[in-house]
């Protein structure tokens, strides 16, 4: 998704980028200013490529579980430049895609972005949107990629449709606010696919006032990606991003006999712990390094539930290594 070196100077990037920062920093009620030249340049050679990224990621962890099966229409709400329609449009679930619908209530961005909408498939892009009249395709998903954190609820008709792919910033707010909404989706009738392995009250919701569930991307930039980011303030080796994927249809059983390692590894005196969710408690995988050595397993990923372990307190203390 990288392009080759933008035409623009990089300092003039970095400039763009540093202004629209500054603006989300002081006006985070407000709209993104897409009629201003250096929110195009900012989005388009800077925050587009990070967030596809992010999206990139959530795809394939629907992937994994087979969340994806059978959807063929996609409406991408609030979608900005269409970074999530792009993401699925190049990743491998393209064959199935029969339309790709983008509304923004700004048209400006729908304009300023239209040759990238050119890749999608039998792409529909409006500032007006009649959900319920799209919500009989059985085969729709809604997707809100960074559009559910400029909303004060989901707008009417959103749980009419099959699946719902939510992906939202790596904040505390909006991640335990996306984690809140996750008993509004199941009370509707939606099965939660990702991050999710069970429909038990989530842990870090309920046991913690500051955690918040989000996975990491590893992003993959070319050279004159990196040599902006010397001109900035902010590196991204890795990105993150808060995340639901949903559906009408039942997720797997065997989803069940699965954890989420939801924590980055961390390492104490004498061991190594990783959060992990596996039900409505709040628990840590512990390698106690006395017996055992402590494996480096990415934020995010799946594993089985019946490693060998012994409880203490809230720690599954490993008696063999993970099979990975």
């Amino acid at each position: 998704m990288f392009a080759t070196s933008p035409s623009e100077k990089l300092q003039t990037i970095a400039n763009s980028v540093l202004q629209l920062s500054d603006f989300y920093i002081e006006n985070p009620q407000l709209h993104t200013p897409w009629d201003k030249s250096f929110c195009q340049i900012a989005y388009r050679n800077y925050y587009l490529p990070l967030n596809f990224t992010r999206c990139t990621k959530v795809i394939a962890r629907g992937q994994e579980v087979g969340f994806f099966k059978d959807l063929t229409h996609f409406i991408d709400w609030g979608s900005g430049p269409g970074t999530a329609s792009l993401a699925l449009a190049e990743s491998s679930l393209r064959a199935q895609i029969r339309e790709q619908i983008l509304f923004d209530h700004s048209d400006t961005v729908l304009k300023v972005f239209s040759d990238l909408h050119q890749k999608l498939v039998k792409p529909v892009t409006q500032n007006f949107l009649d959900l319920k009249r799209l919500s009989n395709k059985e085969k729709s998903c809604l997707v809100f990629s960074y559009s559910f954190t400029e909303l004060t609820e989901l707008p009417n008709g959103w749980n009419h449709f099959e699946a719902l792919m939510i992906l939202e910033p790596s904040t505390g707010d909006d991640g335990r606010r996306l984690m809140a909404l996750r008993e509004t989706l199941i009370a509707n009738g939606y099965s939660i696919w990702a991050p999710c392995t069970h429909h038990l009250s989530c842990p870090l919701l309920t046991h913690s006032k500051h955690d918040w569930c989000h996975d990491r991307a590893v992003v993959e930039a070319p050279d004159w990606f990196e040599e902006l980011e010397q001109l900035l303030p902010m590196r991204n080796r890795t990105v993150t991003t808060s995340y639901m994927l949903a559906r009408k249809m039942p997720a797997p059983e065997v989803l069940k006999t699965k954890a989420r390692l939801t924590g980055d590894s961390l390492e104490e005196k004498g061991k190594t712990r990783q959060l992990i969710c596996r039900n409505e408690n709040r628990e840590f995988l512990s390698w106690m390094h006395k017996s055992i050595s402590p494996q480096v397993i990415p934020r995010g990923e799946l594993i089985d539930t019946n490693f060998e372990h012994d409880v203490k307190a809230n720690e599954l203390r490993l008696k063999t290594p993970l099979e990975i």
